[in-house]
């Protein structure tokens, strides 16, 4: 039984808590950004925020503890090898969760979802790509289930929006896209980082600086959130306080 257990079931555990965690930010992420909820103006500044705790935390961690979180091999490492995997992995992350966060403004989180469960086909495709395994009959049948699946439920859906539908579509498609490749490039390290808190330090200042990037070209958070705005986010100190602790709680 515990033979069993090693090669099927130890990662249940860490698989559960993304889904819990997963489904948590989502349905948070509905509540801020939400056109009939919170309506949050800037998502995409609201999520660089995120990036930047989290670069911030993990940059942190890794250095006060190199030896046991992988500090010591992202400082051994060079520019080139450095970037050669923060830049390509970051900007695909970033624009899988800015898609994400953007069409969660428009559509429902039920729909959000089943979109999103697309991913697999995704991931099989560039694996293929990348080379890390080859397609299979089976391979290609789960792929066909997953995109009938998805044809069915957008007929299904009530509130049907192109642009969401869109986003959701596109972020689906970079987050198959993002796995295989962080997978691809990680496996190569010699030596390797060694878990997930070294790695967020290598991939969140290229998220944060892309995000960024986007808000001000699509956002334009000073427009949006200024004294002329009319919002109310950062009217006066209290409420300024409110949005800073609201953007702390989803990071």
């Amino acid at each position: 039984m515990r033979g069993f257990y090693q090669r099927h079931c130890v990662y249940l555990p860490a698989i559960a808590g993304w889904f819990v965690c997963s489904a948590a930010l989502t349905a948070f992420n509905k509540v801020v950004f939400g056109a009939n909820r919170g309506a949050f103006p800037c998502p995409l500044l609201f999520t660089s925020c995120h990036f930047l705790i989290q670069w911030t935390f993990s940059y942190s961690v890794s250095s006060l503890f190199p030896d046991f979180f992988g500090g010591a091999v992202v400082k051994n490492m060079s520019w080139k090898t450095y970037l050669g995997i923060s830049l390509p992995c970051g900007i695909i992350t970033a624009a899988d969760i800015g898609m994400s966060n953007l069409s969660i403004v428009r559509i429902t989180i039920t729909f959000f979802t089943m979109i999103k469960s697309s991913a697999p086909i995704w991931v099989l495709l560039s694996g293929f790509i990348f080379g890390l395994f080859p397609i299979t009959p089976t391979l290609i049948m789960v792929g066909v289930l997953i995109t009938t699946g998805e044809v069915l439920t957008s007929f299904g859906e009530v509130e049907f929006d192109v642009v969401g539908f869109l986003l959701c579509a596109g972020a689906a498609v970079c987050g198959g896209v993002r796995w295989t490749l962080i997978q691809f490039k990680l496996q190569k390290l010699d030596p390797p980082l060694g878990g997930p808190i070294v790695t967020m330090r290598v991939l969140s200042s290229t998220m944060f600086f892309s995000m960024l990037a986007l808000s001000f070209i699509i956002e334009k958070p000073w427009i949006r959130l200024g004294p002329e705005s009319g919002t109310e986010y950062f009217s006066d100190f209290e409420s300024g306080m409110k949005t800073i602790l609201l953007g702390l709680s989803g990071a």
